[in-house]
């Protein structure tokens, strides 16, 4: 179901009471007394267990999913991925899904049809205005559109969250047949979360992050939202028959799904630290997109919105 201009206003997700009894934030809670004023980590080196992690994070979650890329391939691993944001949005978890348009793979219908799911908003940051003609558009607003998000975060229930250098595509998970890159990423708790969890929102919140209903200007049929998931469960189906898919399975992490099985649980992170919190954090100087033209042109377009 479309959502109105009217439900485009900034938001932030305040469940922090009901995201403070979820099973993520039970495991944490005893690590978090114990190293007071610190953040755990807990390094993620290899790129199979950086995938098993996000996978464990997407299922364990029980309130919330905030997920912010700049690349998002439509690969092997970003199908999982969008899969398992699905079956979680399904459990009744709150999904957004905050993406680069210029690094974004999936098409407008794949992402449109994910979007339309009523628990899951997806937004695109400072996105291509001329969605058919799509590198004139490129060519047309250079200089709008040579500033990009390259942010990456991957946060549930507000208590986990993994940040660090990996995109969201097979070369970063040891899943390409011809490159891979080396990269690391961090699994974090305590209050760096908070931190982390604030950056999101005030991208999330930003003017130039246009919700994907307004730029799309269309509807997703109940047929189309069916055959797209269709399309990704028999996917992920498929994935998970995989010899890939084994060595993900046999990764270090002590499970692949699961508040109890995620690496805050047993001697949990492997190093705490005292994070400074109090960064300058200053708003991304952009040429704003109006979000007002984009609901003009999409009520004109489509009439109304239902």
């Amino acid at each position: 179901m479309r959502r109105s201009p009217e439900g485009w206003r900034a938001h932030c997700f305040h469940g922090h009471d009901r995201q403070r009894r979820t099973a993520l934030a039970r495991a944490v809670r005893p690590r978090v007394v114990a190293h007071v004023g610190q953040s755990g980590l807990h390094p993620l080196a290899d790129g199979h267990e950086a995938l098993a992690a996000r996978l464990a994070l997407a299922d364990a979650a029980q309130r919330s999913l905030d997920v912010q890329y700049f690349i998002w391939n439509k690969d092997m691993t970003g199908k999982v991925l969008l899969q398992r944001l699905l079956r979680a949005a399904d459990r009744g978890v709150r999904v957004r899904l905050l993406l680069d348009d210029l690094g974004t793979a999936p098409s407008d219908a794949i992402l449109l049809a994910i979007d339309s799911h009523p628990n899951i908003e997806v937004r695109m940051f400072n996105p291509v205005i001329l969605r058919s003609l799509w590198l004139l558009g490129i060519v047309a607003d250079l200089g709008r559109l040579n500033r990009r998000m390259h942010n990456k975060s991957f946060t549930a229930d507000g208590q986990v969250a993994i940040v660090g250098g990996r995109n969201i595509g097979d070369e970063y998970f040891g899943a390409h047949e011809a490159m891979n890159y080396a990269d690391l990423d961090v699994v974090v708790i305590g209050p760096v979360v908070k931190e982390v969890s604030k950056e999101f929102d005030l991208y999330w919140n930003n003017q130039s992050s246009i919700p994907m209903a307004a730029l799309a200007r269309q509807n997703t049929t109940p047929e189309q939202f069916a055959a797209k998931r269709a399309g990704l469960t028999e996917y992920h189906t498929t994935a998970e028959r995989s010899v890939y898919a084994d060595t993900v399975r046999d990764t270090e992490l002590p499970g692949t799904s699961g508040a109890e099985t995620f690496p805050i649980s047993g001697d949990g992170p492997r190093s705490w630290t005292t994070i400074p919190t109090k960064l300058p954090r200053p708003q991304p100087r952009l040429r704003r997109i109006s979000r007002r033209s984009y609901a003009t042109s999409s009520v004109k377009q489509n009439g109304s919105y239902s």
